[in-house]
């Protein structure tokens, strides 16, 4: 990104099916910004169309003309229902300074959410970003037939004040709820991969990674609700979808992969070793942390004996001295009092040794993680230019 953008309209896409109680609550989420220069394409993917039409009625004057709604008379999944609203909103927006997010339709915002996230974009200094993600809440809640009843709420615990971009490799660390992209990069990276059944916010995430850095503000502006107990189309897709979301996981780490090592044949050699060298000091590590803990109970009897014969020392240094039975005992106090100070003196070393281990393993995970990002966004580039016609 080169220069700072001029637009202040933002798409806001919200893809829904059969969860008109929830639907409810992302339109007022939606309404209720104070920032207003937006327009919601809101994509109902297979659902009861009457249904639908029947939640928005009483939205309908509040929206004031910037609203799209789009039937699809069958389902096509998450991604490819995200495509038809990115095309139409990439079609009505032709100014390149404005913006698309990602709205969930059980999802919510703070009032200011788009005022935040737009002015953060909008300012000079942050010209480079080509996103912005705020902090998260998670909101837990039960289904009534008739509402929504809150449980509980709990920071989002990924959050880091710069992304790091071998955390994202690693694995989807935010929700699209939270993240605002410039409309000039969606140009740029192009649709969604409706391919994927699942985690395709991961996979376009990345790519939005590799076309700049994402900025981050610092405040709680993105509500993410989670329905452990819900099931059928009111649960979430994480923890309804659990296992599928495990398995594409893999599928699309071993994707990725497996085009890297085919675009760079002996890149793997490289890898291999470095994994090789990894897992030994891993190993190494896991044994010093095993005699550790093996050594944890011998320590705790030592540190027992040695408080018992400095009690012993204490008590004999009141009696006065009669004959060499009395000396020898004195010294022997003496001798197991100094040993209870070397003993006491052994935990304090023995906890930083372990704390030097964790820190080491911690080192080891960056390690491996950072081989990951080795000429990642080239590749990225040169991948979806390759795919961009399919996409």
């Amino acid at each position: 990104m080169s220069a700072a953008p001029a637009g202040n309209r933002v798409a806001v896409i919200t893809r829904t099916r059969n969860r008109n109680l929830l639907l409810g609550r992302a339109l007022s989420s939606v309404l209720g910004q104070s920032h207003a220069d937006w327009h919601l394409y809101l994509v109902n993917d297979g659902g009861d169309a009457e249904a639908v039409e029947a939640t928005l009625a009483p939205h309908r004057e509040a929206f004031a003309g910037r609203l799209t709604v789009i039937h699809n008379p069958v389902s096509l999944g998450m991604e490819a229902a995200s495509n038809r609203a990115l095309v139409m909103a990439q079609a009505q927006t032709h100014a390149t300074g404005d913006f698309m997010v990602v709205h969930d339709d059980d999802d919510a915002w703070h009032p200011d959410f788009l005022k935040e996230t737009v002015g953060f974009l909008q300012r000079e200094e942050n010209r480079s970003y080509a996103a912005v993600l705020t902090r998260m809440i998670r909101v837990y809640e039960r289904l009534e037939p008739d509402r929504v009843v809150e449980l509980s709420r709990e920071p989002w615990h990924d959050w880091q004040p710069d992304l790091d971009g071998i955390q994202l490799l690693s694995r989807n660390v935010f929700c699209p709820i939270a993240f605002v992209i410039r409309m000039a990069v969606v140009r740029q990276i192009g649709l969604y991969n409706d391919t994927l059944p699942v985690i395709g916010d991961w996979d376009y995430n990345l790519r939005v990674f590799a076309v700049g850095d994402i900025g981050t503000l610092d405040q709680p502006l993105a509500y993410y609700h989670l329905r452990p107990e819900a099931t059928g189309s009111y649960g979430n897709s994480v923890e309804a979808g659990r296992r599928l979301h495990a398995r594409y996981n893999v599928l699309y780490r071993n994707a990725l992969l497996r085009t890297h090592l085919n675009a760079d044949p002996g890149a793997g050699g490289s890898i291999m070793t470095l994994l090789h060298v990894i897992a030994d000091y891993r190993e190494m590590v896991s044994r010093r942390l095993d005699a550790i803990e093996a050594a944890a109970p011998t320590l705790a009897r030592l540190q027992e004996m040695a408080e018992g014969q400095a009690a012993l020392a204490g008590r004999l240094g009141t009696v006065p001295p009669d004959g060499s039975v009395m000396t020898a005992l004195r010294e022997i106090a003496e001798a197991q009092s100094a040993l209870a100070a070397r003993v006491e003196a052994l935990g304090p070393a023995i906890a930083q040794q372990a704390e030097g281990q964790v820190q080491l393993e911690r080192r080891l995970d960056a390690i491996e993680a950072r081989l990951a990002k080795i000429g990642f966004r080239a590749w990225w580039r040169k991948r979806w230019r390759r795919l961009r016609g399919r996409s």
